[in-house]
């Protein structure tokens, strides 16, 4: 008898067993789930009202699937529905039709021109791209990997406005479209251009509420909090950071909602409200703690651990003026850097010569900044060399004397 589920199935190519436990593998692996399923589960997933799998089956299930597992048959329970509603095939066919238009700029496209189809193959293949390019991120900076992050985003749009797919692939085509337009407004604030950010950010947040994904407008709106904070606009960061933090609530792990109320911290403490910032880090460190990787968090998230947790802490002390603390804070952070975070690594050493000279020790900053400066051969980060700029005035300040034997730092 056919289902929805083996309807699905040979729409992708999965009517064979082995197929499919191969499309399984692969999808889990990159999930971080366990990737062994037998003939017999898959055989099983077929029949009339398929049992509802365990939540790590489900989520690969998810991500192969492209839609909600009560969309493709299952009886899911309520607690574990995504509660995202099917998308018509002619809606996704309008949708790509007029994202063409828009592209080629309102050029005529001819019908005969022939449209590849594609699969699940592509749909890694794109995910793949995309998590290497956070990877690359962490080791160059934004204005180095920009430019390859904004290709990526081409292919992808070009692939939905130009390829024929069922509506299933296309609305992973669209999730990752989003997810990148996100990691293109990363780099472009990375690279210290905040009016680009913004634009694709917006682009992100739109494609977030087309497909209803909460996982895709929480890092939206925990990046634009980020940018808030470094712009020192903590009002904005705070409500930006609690609506993540809604949206997060019912399905995040605690190493993700602990680096959403780490921002929240840092925004409470530009506000002046020292003691909720306290609080509300500590109930981050605590959500950390809890976890510390058991659970797959993204890949934008993967950063975030007892570096992080401490390069909060030390800027709840610089906003309350207590430098010396920071300076202690910024030291922890400095010695739980991975050495594959070189641009992570050159910020918290910007950081940690500015609470020295503010903490009166000069020397000590100025060979921070020259450490810092070594880091900017490899890394290309306009967000780092403005933080290289603020340490330089505070040196300034102490010591011009010995600020100005640093300026080369500055110009290189």
């Amino acid at each position: 008898m056919e289902t929805q589920f083996t309807r699905l199935c040979a729409e992708f190519g999965w009517s064979g067993p082995a197929r499919f436990r191969q499309v399984y593998a692969a999808t889990a692996r990159k999930l971080g789930e366990n990737e062994e399923v037998s003939d017999r589960q898959f055989h099983r997933w077929r029949q009339p009202l398929p049992p509802c799998p365990q939540p790590g089956r489900q989520r690969v299930l998810e991500g192969m699937l492209g839609i909600p597992l009560e969309q493709a048959g299952f009886t899911v329970p309520d607690h574990r529905r995504s509660g995202i509603p099917p998308t018509p095939r002619a809606e996704l066919e309008d949708v790509n039709r007029r994202s063409f238009l828009a592209l080629a700029g309102g050029a005529a496209v001819s019908a005969a021109v022939p449209t590849p189809r594609i699969g699940t193959e592509t749909v890694m293949d794109l995910r793949a791209g995309l998590a290497s390019l956070y990877g690359l991120d962490d080791r160059f900076g934004g204005a180095t990997v920009g430019p390859l992050a904004q290709a990526h985003l081409a292919r992808a749009e070009r692939l939905i406005a130009t390829s024929s797919y069922p509506s299933t692939i296309g609305r992973q085509l669209r999730l990752i479209a989003g997810e990148t337009a996100e990691h293109v407004a990363w780099l472009a604030f990375d690279a210290g251009d905040n009016d680009r950010a913004r634009t694709y950010w917006h682009h992100a947040l739109v494609r977030a509420e087309e497909l209803q994904d909460d996982s895709l407008a929480v890092v939206v709106l925990a990046s634009m909090a980020l940018m808030n904070l470094r712009e020192r606009e903590p009002a904005q960061a705070l409500e930006l950071t609690r609506r993540a933090q809604d949206r997060a609530q019912a399905w995040a792990p605690p190493s993700l909602v602990s680096i959403l109320m780490t921002r929240e911290a840092r925004a409470l403490a530009m506000l002046g409200d020292h003691v909720s910032a306290r609080s509300t880090l500590a109930r981050a460190t605590r959500s950390y703690e809890q976890e510390r990787g058991a659970r797959p968090v993204p890949d934008w998230a993967v950063f975030h651990g007892p570096a992080e947790l401490a390069l909060a802490q030390a800027s709840l002390f610089t906003e309350a003026g207590h430098h010396k603390a920071a300076v202690e804070w910024l030291r922890r952070s400095l010695g739980s850097q991975e050495s594959s975070y070189a641009r992570n690594e050159a910020l918290v050493r910007f950081n940690l010569a500015g609470a020295l000279a503010q903490a009166g020790e000069a020397e000590e900053a100025a060979h921070e900044i020259a450490s810092g400066a070594v880091l900017l051969t490899e890394v290309s980060s306009g967000r780092a060399r403005t933080s290289m700029q603020e340490a330089h005035s505070h040196l300034q300040a102490l010591n011009p004397a010995l600020a100005a034997a640093s300026t080369a730092h500055l110009i290189a």
